[in-house]
C-alpha cells in the first residue's frame, strides 16, 4: 500500500508540475517530527504561499488524507482559505504519507506531502554478559538482551572503561559500535587481560537513548574454556573407572586452578547423572559405585577459576569389571505334550528380574535338576531367554541359573505343577495408551484365592514366530500396562493366567493394537457365480500382517456403462456378497474397499458381465407362474362345485315359484286315501301359459271360505310345531277340506305355448276392489296380481337347505313379532290351479 500511495503521489507531482504548478510555489506541509511515538498524537499545518497567484481570487477549500485515506474535517481547522492545522489524536500505523490538497472547481490538487514514521524508544539493554575466550584469536565479546522491538533503526554501542579498585576509578574508555542488536566482540588488542574493566551498552534511535546497567569485571573471571577431549575410559577397580581427558587452554594457564565435572549413564538410559564439580590435579577423573560389568558413557566440562564452563565434550565409553550374578529371574513356563504319552515337553521363559543384575557382559543360562544325592542333571544351557525340554519322570522342580567369566548366580527354582487347568478369570478387555504400550485389565476369579498373575503377549502373525514375552503382578492387581515389545499396526495376543498355590488357571485371551490404520493390502475379488440379474463375488482375507487394525467391514461398489451406481456391506468375517436386481446381458464394474477402525483402502476394479436372458430361463419363470394360476382356478371351481348352493344363494336369493312349486303334491296319507289317483298331468315346469282363466268369485263366497281357511290354519300351525312339514299339510287341509262346490272352476288344456295371463274382477282378501288391470309377461313364471313380499325364512318352511340362517333369523325377531302361518290364500293362482285340479279328478268317470 506505501509503495502504491507514493507512486501516486508522484505522478500527481508531475502531473502538477506539467501544468504549470509547482508545490514549492504554492505551499507546504510543516510537522514537528517526521519520527513519532507509535499511539501518540500528531499534529501539522498546511499552508497555501502568497506568491501562489494561481489561486487568486478563487474559492478553495484544503483538505488532509493520510496514506489515501480522507482524514474527517473534525480533525482539522481551517484558519482562512490558505492555511488549515491537522491534529491526529493516535497515529497507529508505524509509516504514513500526509498530503495537503486544495479543493479547486470539485478537483483535488496536491499541494505537499511529508513521510512520518512511528515506533518506539529503545528499551533497557538488560541481562549484560560477557567471557573471554583464550583460544587464538583471544576475544572478549558480550552479549544482552535489547528489550521490546522499536519498530526503527536502532544502534547499539559497547563502552569498556578500565579501571581499577573495584571500578571506582577509571580511565581509557573504549566505544564500539555493534553489528548487531544482541552481541559485540572486542578484539585482543582493545582489552587488557588480569585488569578491571567496567562494561556497559547503550541503544539509541530517533526517538531516543538508553544505557544498561555497569558490570565491573576481571577478563580473567570470565574465561571460557574450549571443552576438554576424553581420551579413555578404563576399570581400575571393583565398580570403578578412570577417565583420562586432555584440556584445551594455553600453556601458560595453571591448571591446578582448573575445575572439572562430570556427568554418566548406563548404555541405552537416557538420563545423565551429573557429578558434583571437582579440582584437577592432573588430567584424569575417576568414578567409583558403578555396577560390576556395566558400560557406561561419559561427559567432561571444565573452568578456569570463577570464569563460565566449557561446552560438554564429547562422549566416551567405558565398562566396570565383571562379577558373579546377583539377584533371581522372573519365569514362566507352558507345557507342550511330548512325542510318546508319557512324555512332557516343558517350554521355559525367564527375564532378569528388577533386583537381578547380571554385572557381565555374555551371560550363559543353565536349566537343571538335582538328585536326590545333590547331583546336578542339566536339560539345557543357552545364551537365550528361553528353552524347551522333557520333562524326566517324577521331577517336579527344575532350577536355573545365569553365569559370566566371574561366577555363577544363585540358583532360581522352578516348580512344574500338575494342576494347569484351574478357575480363569472371568473376563479381559484392552485400552489404548500410546504407540508402544497397551493396558490390559481382568476380572479376577470369583471362587480360589489368587497367589498372582502372568500376562503373556506376542505378536500375531503368519510369517514371523510367536515370540512370547510376559510380566508377573501380584495378586492385588487387575490392571497392569504393557511396554515391552508393543509396536504400532501389530496384532498382539494377550492372555492373563492366574496363579494358585498349587498350580496355574486357564488364560483369558484378547487381541489388541497399540495403533490402527488402513490395511496396507486389498484382496482381489473373484466371481463364484454369475447370471442374467445376480452375481456372487468372494474374496479372500486380508493376511494378518497387513492388516494394521480389526477388519470392521467389506463394502463391494459397483456400476453400469450408464453411470447408475450401487453399493453392499458386508460385516467381517463374511467374505462373500451377491449382487441382485442386475440387468441382463451388462458389463459392470466393482471393486471392494476393507475397513478398520482407523481407515480403509480400496482394491482394483474388477469387470463382470451378466449372462443373456435365455428360452429356458424365460419358460422357468412363466411356467411356474402358469401352474399356479392354473391351480388356483381348479381349486376355485371346485370350491364353487362343493358350495355351488351356499353360492347360488348369495349370488341369487331364492324367490318362490308358484309355477314349478311341488307344493301340490304335499298331501297327507289320509288325503291320499279319500281322494283317488288321478291321470298325470303334463308337468307345468315345462309349460307356458297363454290362456286366461278367469275366476269369476262372489265376495261374500270368498270370505265365508277365508274364515274357514283362517281357523283351520290356525289349528294345523299348533300341530306343525312337531312337525316339520306341518306347514304344508295345514295348507293342503285347508284346501282340500273346503268345499269345492261352491266354485265349478273351468277345465284348462294344456298348450305348447301359453301366455300367463289373469284378470282378477274381485278385491283379495277383503281388500278395496281396485280398477281391473291386465298384466301381461313372456316368463314362464306366473305374476300375482298384488306382488306380495316373500315371507320372512322362518315363515316359510319352503327353506329347508339353510337351516342355520333360518334359525338364526327367526332368533333376531323382535319380541312379540307374530310369525304369520301360511295358506292358500297367501298364493291364489296355485289354489286356482288346485281347484282345477280337484274339478277335473271329480269330472274324471
Amino acid at each position: 500500500m506505501g509503495q502504491n500511495w507514493k507512486m501516486l503521489v508522484l505522478m500527481a507531482v508531475l502531473l502538477n508540475t506539467a501544468n504549470g504548478i509547482t508545490t514549492s510555489q504554492c505551499g507546504e506541509v510543516s510537522i514537528e517530527s517526521p519520527v513519532v511515538v507509535l499511539g501518540s498524537f500528531v499534529t501539522a499545518s498546511c499552508e497555501i504561499g502568497e506568491n501562489c497567484t494561481f489561486f487568486d481570487g478563487q474559492d478553495i477549500e484544503i483538505e488532509w488524507r493520510l496514506n489515501d485515506d480522507l482524514i474527517p474535517k473534525s480533525q482539522y481547522t481551517n484558519q482562512s482559505s490558505r492555511k488549515s492545522n491537522l491534529t491526529i489524536p493516535c497515529f497507529n500505523t508505524t509509516q504514513g504519507y500526509l498530503s495537503c490538497f486544495v479543493v479547486l472547481h470539485g478537483q483535488a490538487q496536491l499541494v505537499d506531502v511529508i513521510q512520518i514514521t512511528a515506533g518506539y524508544p529503545p528499551s533497557k539493554p538488560r541481562d549484560l554478559n560477557c567471557k573471554t575466550n583464550l583460544t587464538e584469536p583471544v576475544t572478549f565479546s558480550c552479549t544482552w538482551n535489547p528489550g521490546r522491538e522499536t519498530n526503527l533503526p536502532t544502534q547499539f554501542t559497547l563502552h569498556k572503561k578500565d579501571s581499577w579498585l573495584s571500578c571506582t576509578k577509571s580511565f581509557g574508555t573504549v566505544s564500539l559500535s555493534c553489528k548487531g542488536a544482541h552481541s559485540c566482540t572486542i578484539l585482543r588488542k582493545d582489552f587488557h587481560l588480569y585488569h578491571e574493566m567496567e562494561i556497559s551498552v547503550t541503544a539509541h534511535n530517533a526517538l531516543g537513548n538508553n544505557t544498561s546497567e555497569s558490570v565491573c569485571l576481571d577478563s580473567m573471571d570470565v574465561v571460557k574454556l574450549d571443552p576438554p577431549i576424553i581420551v579413555s575410559v578404563e576399570a581400575s577397580q571393583d565398580k570403578c573407572l578412570e577417565i583420562e581427558m586432555e584440556m584445551r587452554k594455553p600453556e601458560w594457564l595453571p591448571a591446578n586452578k582448573c575445575s572439572a565435572k562430570l556427568r554418566y549413564k548406563q548404555a541405552g538410559d537416557l538420563q545423565w547423572t551429573v557429578e558434583q564439580p571437582r579440582k584437577m590435579g592432573g588430567g584424569t577423573l575417576r568414578q567409583c559405585g558403578l555396577l560390576h560389568g556395566t558400560e557406561y558413557q561419559f561427559q567432561v566440562q571444565v573452568t578456569f577459576g570463577a570464569g563460565h564452563w566449557s561446552e560438554w565434550s564429547i562422549e566416551k565409553t567405558g565398562c566396570t569389571h565383571e562379577s558373579a550374578p546377583s539377584g533371581k529371574l522372573d519365569v514362566w513356563w507352558k507345557v507342550k505334550a511330548g512325542e510318546s504319552e508319557r512324555s512332557t515337553q516343558v517350554q521355559l521363559f525367564w527375564k532378569p528380574a528388577n533386583q537381578f543384575r547380571a554385572n557381565g557382559k555374555n551371560l550363559l543360562y543353565t536349566v537343571f535338576f538335582q538328585t536326590s544325592t545333590g547331583m546336578r542333571n542339566p536339560l539345557c544351557s543357552t545364551s537365550e531367554l528361553h528353552c524347551a525340554f522333557l520333562q524326566p519322570e517324577h521331577v517336579n522342580r527344575v532350577y536355573i541359573t545365569a553365569s559370566n567369566t566371574a561366577g555363577e548366580s544363585v540358583p532360581t527354582e522352578v516348580c512344574l505343577y500338575t494342576k494347569r487347568a484351574l478357575e480363569s478369570p472371568v473376563s479381559i478387555s484392552s485400552l489404548l495408551s500410546d504407540d508402544h504400550s497397551l493396558w490390559i485389565q481382568w476380572e479376577a476369579p470369583k471362587s480360589l484365592p489368587v497367589t498372582g498373575y502372568v500376562i503373556e503377549w506376542c505378536v500375531v502373525s503368519e510369517t514371523l514366530p510367536c515370540r512370547i514375552s510376559f510380566m508377573l503382578v501380584p495378586h492385588n492387581c487387575i490392571k497392569t500396562l504393557i511396554t515391552e515389545n508393543i509396536e504400532p499396526f501389530k496384532c498382539y495376543k494377550i492372555s492373563v493366567y492366574p496363579k494358585y498355590k498349587d498350580g496355574f488357571g486357564l488364560p483369558v485371551s484378547v487381541e489388541a493394537y497399540s495403533r490402527q490404520r488402513a490395511p496396507s493390502k486389498v484382496p482381489k475379488l473373484k466371481v463364484e457365480d454369475i447370471g442374467e440379474s445376480y452375481a456372487e463375488l468372494a474374496w479372500d482375507s486380508v493376511p494378518v500382517d497387513e492388516r494394521n487394525g480389526f477388519i470392521r467391514r467389506y463394502t463391494i461398489f459397483y456400476s453400469d456403462k450408464e453411470g447408475k451406481t450401487g453399493m453392499r456391506v458386508v460385516g467381517a468375517p463374511e467374505m462373500r456378497v451377491t449382487l441382485e436386481n442386475l440387468k441382463p446381458s451388462s458389463e459392470y464394474k466393482a471393486f471392494l474397499m476393507v475397513s478398520t477402525d482407523a481407515g480403509s483402502l480400496n482394491g482394483t476394479v474388477l469387470t463382470l458381465s451378466t449372462t443373456i436372458l435365455d428360452h429356458w430361463s424365460v419358460i422357468s419363470t412363466i411356467l411356474p407362474a402358469c401352474i399356479g394360476l392354473t391351480l388356483f382356478l381348479l381349486i376355485t371351481a371346485s370350491a364353487c362345485f362343493i358350495k355351488h348352493d351356499n353360492l347360488k344363494l348369495n349370488i341369487w336369493p331364492m324367490v318362490p315359484d308358484p309355477a314349478n312349486s311341488s307344493i301340490r303334491k304335499w298331501t297327507p296319507p289320509s288325503t291320499q286315501k279319500m281322494n283317488p289317483r288321478l291321470p298325470d298331468i303334463k308337468d307345468l315346469s315345462t309349460s307356458n301359459f297363454s290362456k286366461v282363466s278367469v275366476l269369476d268369485v262372489s265376495a261374500k263366497m270368498l270370505e265365508e271360505k277365508d274364515q274357514k281357511q283362517i281357523g283351520k290354519a290356525e289349528e294345523a300351525g299348533s300341530r306343525s310345531r312337531g312337525n316339520s312339514s306341518g306347514l304344508g299339510e295345514s295348507i293342503q287341509d285347508s284346501v282340500f277340506d273346503s268345499s269345492s262346490d261352491d266354485m265349478s272352476p273351468r277345465a284348462y288344456q294344456n298348450t305348447p305355448r301359453v301366455e300367463y295371463s289373469s284378470v282378477i274382477c274381485n278385491g283379495y282378501k277383503g281388500q278395496q276392489n281396485p280398477k281391473h288391470k291386465y298384466l301381461r309377461s313372456d316368463s314362464t313364471q306366473p305374476l300375482l296380481h298384488d306382488l306380495t313380499p316373500s315371507p320372512n325364512q322362518c315363515e316359510n318352511i319352503w327353506f329347508q337347505g339353510a337351516k342355520e340362517e333360518v334359525s338364526k333369523a327367526c332368533q333376531d325377531m323382535e319380541p312379540g313379532e307374530k310369525v304369520r302361518i301360511a295358506s292358500w290364500d297367501d298364493f291364489p293362482l296355485l289354489r286356482g290351479l288346485m281347484i282345477n285340479e280337484e274339478a277335473e279328478k271329480d269330472s274324471a268317470p
